[in-house]
């Protein structure tokens, strides 16, 4: 994973290291080609050869000192592998030249040369391993031209002291070879640890500029969150200071009244809004999917906001959509009613269209929202998506909305697994559109209107609520009892598990998270399942409400696909639920709904719904 950033990083740190010898080592070069030409020159074997090696050494070196220049010169002209490689070539050139040269020694008559010449390519030698032996490259290109032609001839000449050179020779470039070895990790390490330390530093800077961000932006939000929630505040104090004046008429009083409850509808859609967001952050909100016609969403969609449009003069048309879906119908119809929000609010006059579109998918399509509105400008596309942030809000002004709308229909999006587009300039209008999943029309549970009336899905199922708090029980089983369940209502665990014992075996156990005696709702469905199972019976499925945005339990819950609301929750919604849980079941065990007079042969599954007091 690592070793491009670290490679690269050597080659950074090789360049200038390789480079940073050169001038010492044209100097060098130099001395020794007046040395060797001074040592052979009263007596100089193949002249012309002499000639054409010395002078293939000097422009070598000549060579070298223009590589050198240019590196100095556009150090950025080439990558630093690229200037390794050239320094390697030139390398390999240039001790090609002395090395081989040695040939000229053992064809003098003088019997000293050879050993005069090896002496010089040792120094030449020692000096490549102080300045080559950090790249492997570099030091392959020079070490072997310079050593290993000297050692071949030494050991051709079959007398006991030239072996003997030549045995020392040879251990002398397999030592250097090994230290170079030793050099080139301790160097690797070396960077490694800089580039550690650099990574290091650049992800803590990096953390540090997140954190700050978010800082900022929780600043924010909170500052534009209060502003907003304070405003309708102290409008209903003011107003409601006014109802106590004796002398002012009736009408003004219901005037006043009037002015106090849109205050307060104001302040609930807000604060229903923020939870909504903190829900989405807590990553606790499950999506539970269902088969459904989604003229029937459009439908429910349209008839909230189309008094609305009319009373601005503006056209809401929905277009025919014979399709069904398989997706959240709840969360669904919360995206279209916020798209649908902000398309009335900011268009003054046309229409607003509502439709689905293939759009070239083989499966399911798009949902699309388009209006005639102001339009945003490109450069505010990414900023509306920002919580509390509007394009044409500027004073702030409640009437317009509190910019949460277009950051939640995203999450939303998000969380339905796809995403959201968006098409908009300035005196165009906007296009909102997001993908939808494919239905199957035989798996259409109920009609998305069917909340109170009997339906074959939940008539004659049995249903445990456990919650310790009365008027709950009893709200939960006169609404069950109107959907034709039967339901038994028990204050804890205990009297749930005597309710099992007793008979009772539920299709669905609604439990409230939080219990009396420290006890939580997961723990209680766990002892219900456990006495289930113990009396023959198969799993139930589960099923949590709650308040809780940030227990670790939920969390966990969440992540075991175990279905949980959150407070508070529409009857649609519990009843969606409900069904959506008794298909699953019916799909994978064929289970029938339990009869009113003892245990079913199968567990059915179950509900369980908690909520934080």
């Amino acid at each position: 994973m690592r070793a491009d950033p670290i490679q690269r990083a050597i080659d950074d740190d090789l360049v200038p290291v390789l480079y940073a010898q050169d001038p010492i080592a044209f100097v060098s070069h130099w001395f020794s080609i007046v040395v060797l030409v001074a040592i052979y020159w009263p007596d100089i074997p193949s002249p012309h050869l002499f000639a054409l090696c010395f002078g293939f050494y000097g422009v070598a070196n000549c060579a070298g000192l223009a590589l050198w220049l240019c590196n100095r010169r556009w150090p950025t002209a080439l990558s630093p592998r690229a200037w390794i490689n050239l320094h390697a070539l030139r390398g390999m050139l240039l001790y090609s030249a002395p090395g081989a040269a040695i040939w000229f020694a053992f064809q003098s008559v003088h019997a000293d040369l050879p050993l005069l010449h090896t002496v010089m390519l040792v120094t030449l030698a020692a000096g490549v391993f102080m300045s080559n032996g950090f790249d492997f490259l570099n030091f392959v290109t020079a070490i072997p031209f310079l050593l290993l032609p000297a050692i071949a001839l030494h050991f051709s000449v079959h007398m006991y002291d030239r072996t003997i050179l030549a045995i020392v020779l040879a251990f002398f470039f397999c030592a250097i070879n090994v230290y170079a070895l030793s050099y080139r990790k301790l160097f690797r390490r070396v960077v490694e640890a800089r580039v550690d330390q650099q990574y290091l530093a650049e992800s803590l800077a990096a953390q540090k500029l997140v954190a700050e961000e978010a800082s900022l932006a929780k600043t924010r939000f909170f500052a534009a969150a209060s502003h907003d929630l304070r405003q309708p505040l102290h409008a209903i104090g003011l107003l409601a200071a006014s109802l106590n004046d004796g002398t002012v008429a009736p009408a003004q009083h219901a005037k006043t009244a009037d002015h106090i409850v849109r205050n307060v509808e104001a302040l609930n859609q807000l604060f229903n809004q923020v939870l909504d967001l903190a829900r989405l952050e807590s990553g606790v909100t499950q999506v539970i999917r269902l088969h459904f016609q989604l003229d029937e969403l459009f439908e429910r969609v349209g008839s909230q906001y189309r008094p609305q449009a009319a009373a601005k003069g503006l056209a809401l048309r929905i277009a025919p959509a014979s399709v069904v879906v398989h997706d959240d119908p709840v969360l669904l119809e919360r995206v279209l009613s916020n798209l649908l929000s902000n398309a009335v609010r900011y268009t003054e006059e046309g229409a607003i269209w509502l439709g689905f579109r293939r759009a070239g998918r083989r499966s399911g399509g798009y949902i699309e929202v388009r209006d005639s509105g102001i339009g945003i400008p490109r450069a505010e596309h990414e900023r509306i998506f920002e919580e509390f942030y509007q394009v044409a809000n500027p004073q702030r002004d409640a009437r317009q909305g509190h910019g949460l709308g277009l950051p939640t229909v995203r999450r939303l999006v998000g969380l339905l697994g796809g995403e959201l587009q968006m098409n908009s300039a300035p005196g165009r209008g906007s296009t909102f559109r997001f993908p939808v999943q494919a239905g199957d029309p035989a798996r259409i549970v109920s009609s998305l209107g069917d909340t109170v009336v009997n339906s074959s899905t939940t008539e004659g199922r049995r249903v445990l609520c456990i919650d310790d708090d009365p008027s709950i029980l009893e709200g939960l089983s006169a609404l069950l009892g109107r959907w034709g369940c039967v339901v038994r209502g028990v204050p804890d665990e205990i009297q749930a598990l005597q309710a099992v014992d007793e008979g009772f075996v539920p299709d669905a156990v609604l439990c409230d998270y939080q219990l009396a005696n420290h006890r939580t709702g997961a723990q209680a469905l766990s002892a219900v399942r456990d006495a289930l199972r113990h009396a023959g019976h198969g799993e139930v499925a589960t099923l949590l409400i709650t308040g809780d945005m940030a227990s670790p339990d939920l969390e966990a819950l969440s992540a075991h696909d175990i279905p949980v609301l959150h407070k508070p929750v529409t009857p649609a919604r519990l009843r969606r639920t409900l069904e959506s849980l008794w298909q699953q079941s019916a799909a994978k065990g064929g289970i029938e709904p339990a009869t009113t007079g003892g245990a079913s042969g199968g567990a059915p599954p179950s509900v369980a719904i908690g909520g934080q007091h």
